[in-house]
């Protein structure tokens, strides 16, 4: 039988005081996850370089999701 994985999900938008209050406290936990997935509807460079600090000492893999900035679109990054 295989084990269950565990993904987490976060969705953001030029907020990046709020995206790493979120990494850390998944950084935190005693039981992490199999991956973390970022799905970011056209933030700034500010989020891009946020997530690649954090990927650079996560034990678990950071998938970076992004799409131009055309209003609001979380549904259409979701599905990607």
């Amino acid at each position: 039988m295989q084990a269950n994985r565990v993904s987490i999900f976060v969705t953001t938008y030029n907020w990046p005081e709020a995206l790493n209050v979120c990494l850390k406290s998944i950084m935190e936990q005693i039981v992490l996850p199999d991956e973390i997935i970022v799905a970011d509807d056209g933030s700034t460079d500010a989020t891009k370089m946020l997530i690649d600090k954090y990927r650079q000492n996560s034990k678990v893999p950071i998938k970076h999701i992004w799409i131009e900035d055309k209003g609001y679109r979380i549904n259409v990054i979701r599905n990607l």
